[in-house]
């Protein structure tokens, strides 16, 4: 089916979809073809297979022979009583939410709730969509069968597992803000049931989901330049993947702490090298993604710290970790692919060691496209090779750092390229600090 630009109620169709999911679900956990559910509810089985597509929602008065022919016991019958109510307030409101979708024959049938929310700021049009998915969402998981002893199910924990990497993917091109806010949404959800007690591998199930939420808060309060709610979130992130009992997401977790915050000046660079080495310990000698980012990051601390050739040596151990690493230790898809080369590190290492040609490789090798490394880094890179130049043409090299800088939104600025900016003040000669350029880029990096 082939919707032709025309318009179409979100709402309702976002609505068929939950439905849709929440109905296929119970027929396939209770084993309920789609024959024997329509004989038991006196409809076609056309019919039945339209709900499951997202193309049909059914009464409040067939969902109660529809739950009963998929033994739901009251599960559909009350999200479905939950959509009523909602788009009995929505039209009371005057909120229908309208846009033009294009939908291919692919797209059809149940999405997953994490694509709705993925695409949530796409399909709104004049209204906010934001309290009908969070209801639906509730909706959703009051469905879902828990696991006994536990208050969620297996679906809730396997969902926030999935929505940790979609806001990871998010994260890297939208304002730290805006996912923010989203992060907020997501853990307040979960940390109601982490408060309660449950049995034991359910609680390292939600800690292991939890910890890689809190991990991007953590980052995003990073950016934002909040250093106190940062801290206190790293520290939420670390007893979070301790307690899951993953050594590898808790090795990863710090690592990632690290390369966030040596961004901040006024961190300590030895204190968080203390902080790379532990990450190391959790993994051992073993090659895997999480040993591979803590040597990258502790080399990168020891190339701040002026101890270059310890920092090249880590460096070759980094990349060594990385080529033998097992794909059964990523963490991170999207790491992995910026990790190839591990290019930012070397740009950045051979930048501070004052190693020209090594650092003009890692530069070039990212901006001409030749690695996968996404906009985010780019734009590190380019101020990178600003700071190169700030050495021996101080002015030019200052001024592409504060050009680069200013040509950010500010909504959009991150420590990370403040930070980076810096380095152009940083590297150059003590006497051209006191030139104009100097001052104007002091002044779009204050802070950091």
């Amino acid at each position: 089916m082939i919707m032709n630009d025309r318009p179409v109620n979100t709402t309702a169709m976002i609505c068929m979809r939950i439905y849709a999911r929440v109905f296929s679900h119970l027929a396939r956990i209770n084993n309920r073809p789609n024959k024997a559910i329509a004989r038991a509810a006196d409809c076609s089985e056309a019919y039945i297979s339209l709900i499951k597509k997202g193309e049909r929602l059914p009464t409040l008065e067939t969902t109660m022979t529809l739950d009963q022919a998929i033994s739901g016991e009251g599960c559909l019958f009350e999200v479905r009583r939950l959509i009523e109510q909602l788009q009995d307030e929505i039209a009371a409101s005057g909120r229908n939410v309208k846009t033009r979708l294009v939908v291919s024959g692919k797209e059809q049938g149940p999405v997953k709730r994490r694509e709705l929310l993925q695409d949530g700021a796409k399909v709104t049009a004049g209204a906010t969509i934001a309290p009908v998915l969070a209801a639906l969402t509730q909706a959703w998981q009051v469905s879902e069968p828990k696991i006994p002893g536990a208050s969620v199910s297996q679906a809730m924990i396997d969902d926030w597992e999935n929505a940790a990497i979609v806001y990871g993917q998010r994260a890297r091109r939208e304002p730290p803000a805006t996912i923010l806010e989203a992060l907020a949404d997501e853990f307040s959800a979960i940390a109601p049931h982490l408060a309660r007690e449950q049995p034991e591998e359910v609680r390292k199930g939600l800690t292991h989901a939890a910890a890689q939420h809190a991990l991007l808060i953590a980052g995003k309060f990073v950016d934002l330049g909040d250093r106190r709610e940062s801290g206190r979130w790293w520290a939420k992130t670390r007893a979070l993947s301790d307690e899951s009992g993953d050594i590898m997401l808790a090795s990863w977790v710090r690592s990632r702490e690290v390369l966030s915050r040596r961004g901040d000046a006024s961190e300590d660079p030895a204190e968080l090298l203390v902080l790379a080495q532990e990450a190391q310990q959790l993994v051992g000698d073993r090659p895997s993604a999480p040993l591979s980012s803590a040597l990258a990051a502790e080399a990168m601390l020891l190339a701040q710290l002026g101890r270059f050739d310890e920092a090249v040596i880590k460096l070759r151990q980094a990349e060594m970790a990385f080529e033998r690493m097992p794909a059964s230790t990523i963490l991170d898809p999207n790491w992995a692919k910026r990790g190839e080369g591990l290019w930012f590190d070397k740009s950045l290492i051979y930048t501070l060691a004052n190693d020209v040609k090594h650092a003009k490789e890692a530069q070039d090798t990212v901006l001409s496209g030749r690695s996968p490394e996404d906009g985010l880094t780019a734009t590190s890179v380019r101020l990178h090779a600003a700071a190169v130049q700030a050495r021996t043409d101080p002015k030019t090299g200052m001024e592409e750092a504060a050009r680069i800088i200013d040509a950010i939104p500010p909504q959009y600025r991150r420590t990370r390229h403040l930070s980076a900016a810096r380095l152009a003040l940083d590297l150059a000669p003590e006497k051209a600090r006191s030139l104009p350029v100097a001052k104007d880029l002091r002044e779009l990096t204050e802070g950091v």
